[in-house]
């Protein structure tokens, strides 16, 4: 066998490209999806936004379904290090945690994490949508930040309160969910709540300091 026949054949089209090609590539899609909508973001779109061939495209991303799944992955270890900052310090009560992450926050929190998450929940609930491995990605994050909001009031709650009321913290961490989504989705179709942060922070404390029967 020559050299030339040890060489992997490659498609037509395609090229080597570097990791920093890779992440231009998924900030072209975040930004051709937000124009475009997910049905109108197409590989050659993408290709002409990060102003590179479509082999390149490809060669990191064989078809629009692992391209979204990526950009999911990517938006997890994004989201993960944000929640992350955002924790019950130690000794801190949920009216004082949730009052420095909602209520003395900046607005534009409530704003950062639009695009990718627009995108995933058109995903999940589009059922017009063929991609399968990017929408369990979605789903899959949706779980981790579920476990994540549940996780700050098991860590702030009372004790006796929590013993009653064994579903508060879960009860509580899917209403916050719920806050997020809704949030979301009404900035992505162009409207706003100013103050929609201390809003929710105000609503998300009168819930967690409701009497063990309320709820």
């Amino acid at each position: 066998m020559n050299a030339k026949e040890k060489k992997r054949d490659r498609p037509r089209g395609e090229h080597r490209t570097s990791a920093a090609n890779r992440q231009k590539i998924l900030e072209a899609t975040l930004q051709v999806a937000q124009e475009y909508g997910y049905q109108g973001t197409t590989i050659p779109r993408v290709s002409r936004q990060a102003q590179l061939p479509s082999g390149s495209v490809y060669w990191h991303f064989e078809s629009k379904d692992i391209l979204f799944a990526s950009l999911m992955e990517q938006s997890q270890e994004w989201l993960a290090g944000f929640h992350r900052k955002r924790r019950p310090l130690p000794g801190e009560t949920t009216r004082q945690h949730l009052e420095r992450i909602y209520c003395n926050a900046p607005d534009s929190e409530a704003l950062i994490t639009q695009d990718f998450w627009r995108l995933g929940v058109i995903l999940s609930v589009d059922q017009s949508v063929r991609e399968q491995v990017s929408r369990q990605r979605f789903l899959d994050l949706r779980k981790a930040v579920l476990e994540e909001y549940t996780y700050w009031y098991r860590q702030t709650l009372p004790t006796e309160l929590q013993e009653r009321c064994p579903d508060r913290a879960y009860k509580l961490g899917k209403f916050t969910l719920i806050c997020t989504d809704g949030n979301l989705i009404m900035n992505a179709s162009g409207d706003s709540l100013p103050g929609y942060l201390r809003m929710a922070g105000i609503s998300l404390i009168s819930l967690a300091e409701a009497p063990p029967d309320a709820l």
